[in-house]
């Protein structure tokens, strides 16, 4: 199948049967998607529009969206990979060994590959936001979380494991998370567009236009609380970053839409990062090439093999964790076709990545479903159905 028949085939017609205006009946006002196969782009279309106000603006493929929890599986599960491949962290260390203060902790005696798999523990916990917790207070906060099961018995879908993962990345290289990833994955991938817009630094003026807004943080009652938070904040610049990057003081644009997040000035384990259906589809090539991109190594091949192991066979739970990536099962985002051996994730911004390792094929979806508020559920529907048309005719 050529480019130009894919674009007409049953898989731009779910896109573009779902964007639209209405919230009743749309699952988005507009979205990005692409299909690349054996390295040849079966489609790269943009549908609808970027932003609905205060004008309407029409989507490119070009914009740039927050990935949300695709945070997760791009950028902090890549920087762990490149850790244990330089021999600096291992998938078995404790975390009391980067952070002795929860030695006498249950979370202490949990590993790193707890955090990658989603097998922590975890069920509920207050935002760092309400109770003022920096970056620094990471650790000490995570004292007061209760583990609702033993490590590695269960798996859970959870942000606070990868926040903490963020955290011991930035110990360990003794670099903030957004320049490490930038220097060792990004900047080798040739990912211009892919990056985390901390708010200690204004947005970039290349990408300004092309970022693509959220949900109104009014909308919910956690969106309220962490414009309060910050307007608690003495001013400095992120308070004015914070403020500059929000539509009609209420919509952000070039900032994370994940509170949590933005708490932390934009750069964290479990959120922040910013990118294009292009640059991604960069990303899923060098999953396909064993860990390199235009003759440059980025992971080893060995570093591909355990990210895309199923580490939960047989765990209770309703998923199949590889190291942040997400197997097919039955009901879930990949749909009904994906072949096995095929793994993605999510992101709540309406974003999703798909890898197929055995026909080579690399699917991404950037919507911004949020601009309808995350009331709006279309895009778990429309992303199964969307995968089944992919996999049906790739």
């Amino acid at each position: 199948m050529t480019m130009e028949t894919f674009e007409e085939s049953r898989a731009s017609k779910v896109i573009r049967k779902w964007c639209g205006t209405d919230p009743k009946v749309h699952a988005y006002p507009g979205a990005v998607a692409l299909v690349s196969k054996q390295g040849k782009i079966l489609m790269h279309e943009a549908f609808g529009f970027m932003r609905l106000c205060p004008d309407p603006v029409p989507m490119s493929t070009d914009c740039i969206f927050d990935l949300a929890s695709l945070t997760k599986a791009v950028a902090t599960t890549t920087a762990a990979l490149v850790l244990i491949d330089y021999g600096e962290i291992g998938l078995d260390d404790p975390i009391e060994y980067f952070a002795p203060c929860l030695a006498d902790h249950p979370l202490g005696k949990a590993q790193i590959r707890h955090l990658l798999t989603q097998t922590l523990g975890l069920t509920g916990w207050t935002p760092l936001f309400k109770i003022g917790a920096r970056r620094e207070d990471i650790p000490s906060f995570m004292r007061g979380v209760e583990l609702s099961w033993p490590p590695g018995t269960r798996v859970q879908y959870s942000c606070p494991g990868f926040i903490l993962l963020g955290w011991v990345i930035e110990k360990v290289t003794g670099m903030a998370l957004d320049e490490f990833t930038r220097q060792r994955i990004f900047d080798p991938l040739e990912m211009t567009d892919t990056m985390f817009l901390s708010l200690d630094r204004p947005v970039p003026d290349r990408i300004r236009e092309r970022l693509v807004p959220t949900e109104s943080r009014s909308a919910t009652s956690r969106g309220r609380e962490i414009m309060e938070a910050f307007a608690q904040l003495e001013m400095a610049a992120s308070q004015r970053e914070w403020n500059a990057r929000h539509i009609a003081g209420d919509i952000p644009c070039g900032v994370v839409h994940d509170e949590n997040a933005a708490w932390l000035d934009g750069v964290a384990g479990n959120a922040g990062l910013f990118s294009t259906a292009e640059d991604l589809l960069k990303f899923g090539e060098m999953y396909l090439n064993e860990g390199v991109y235009n003759g440059q190594p980025i992971l080893s091949s060995s570093a591909i093999r355990i990210a895309q192991r199923n580490w939960t066979e047989g765990l209770p739970g309703d998923e199949h964790r590889g190291l942040a990536w997400q197997f097919a099962t039955p009901g879930g985002p990949l749909g009904d076709l994906a072949p096995p051996g095929c793994f993605g994730h999510t992101g709540f911004t309406g974003t999703v990545m798909w890898i197929d390792p055995k026909d080579e094929v690399v699917v991404v979806l950037l919507t911004n479903r949020l601009q309808f508020t995350r009331s709006n559920q279309h895009i778990l529907r429309v992303r199964r159905l969307f995968a089944n048309t992919v996999f049906g005719e790739a």
